[in-house]
């Protein structure tokens, strides 16, 4: 495994959840129980580096945790959801745009309090390898997992797939078919009350963003929809030592002495320099961030991040 890759692994711990985004396409043929063994697994694979013949532990305890049900019944869903995946596969078009078809699971384990789960080794790959080549996308176990609604799963990771930029649009046809929905909810009422609006609401509730939407249509036909995604904002606890009053005040332009002594700092601060784009190494993304430091826009952004490092008003 490269070190490029290794490093990938290493920048997201347990409470993670990373998956290729082709492995999720996947998930709209799946009931809650199996897309919730799947997201549980996932970073389980991840931080052992599984390969098939490692059997993925997860207690009827850590479920019932994770999920919020009750212990007593989720046992019962575990096996469930493992039996069925057994007898599942799921189907891709890889970089030559030929259709590859994978099985699921090889291997399930049943034990008092846990199910065992040996996932193919292309499966694994998909849940462990992560680059420019293999998109994917993350988000924190705890939101993901507190979502109950029938299409929330697939509707929220498509909505942090897209969050960056701020959101996404899609045709009605590419909605009925990322959710599964190509022979139900015909009429557009119908497929919004059903599918679109808990989703919505639940994710807009119980997770760490805000999604609205609005109709796209074409000759007063609605053919689709524009989905917007916000990050919820955080109350950030007060920096010791930086003046409210110049807080709120404009930064001038900086000095190439105060972009050096910035940029050293800024770089080598853990919860700052993982700010740099999966892949970017940290000379490409110091050559980025100096770029960056020109621009008023980027300085009155990161006015609190540069009284961090110490600088003075002047």
């Amino acid at each position: 495994m490269s070190s490029e890759i290794g490093l990938y692994e290493k920048k997201y711990p347990a409470n993670w959840v990373v998956m290729q985004n082709k492995i999720l396409q996947a998930f709209h043929k799946m009931n809650i129980d199996e897309k919730r063994l799947l997201l549980l697994a996932s970073p389980i694979a991840r931080l052992i580096d599984a390969t098939q013949d490692d059997a993925i532990e997860i207690s009827a305890q850590d479920y019932a945790n994770e999920c919020n049900i009750k212990v007593n019944s989720a046992y019962k869903q575990l096996e469930a959801a493992s039996h069925t995946l057994m007898n599942k596969s799921f189907s891709y078009k890889n970089e030559r745009g030929k259709r590859v078809n994978v099985q699921w699971i090889i291997r399930a384990v049943y034990d008092e309090a846990c199910i065992s789960v040996c996932f193919t080794n292309e499966v694994l790959l998909m849940l462990k390898v992560f680059d420019k080549n293999n998109p994917f996308t993350k988000y924190k176990k705890e939101y993901v997992l507190a979502l109950k609604k029938d299409y929330s799963i697939d509707l929220y990771h498509l909505a942090k797939k897209f969050e960056a930029m701020g959101g996404f649009t899609m045709s009605l046809q590419d909605y009925r078919t990322e959710l599964g929905l190509l022979t139900t909810y015909s009429r557009i009422n119908n497929l919004k009350a059903r599918t679109l609006h808990p989703a919505i609401k639940e994710i807009s509730e119980k997770t760490d963003i805000n999604i609205t939407y609005e109709n796209v249509k074409r000759a007063g036909v609605v053919t689709g929809f524009k989905f917007n995604v916000k990050p919820k904002t955080s109350k950030k606890k007060e920096i010791v030592g930086v003046n409210k009053d110049q807080e709120s005040r404009d930064i001038p332009a900086l000095t190439d002495k105060q972009i050096d002594r910035f940029l050293n700092d800024f770089t080598n601060d853990p919860s700052i320099s993982s700010l740099a784009p999966i892949g970017m190494n940290m000379e490409t993304y110091k050559i980025k961030v100096r770029q960056e430091l020109r621009s008023d826009k980027y300085l009155q952004k990161h006015k609190k991040v540069l009284f961090r490092v110490g600088y003075k008003l002047t």
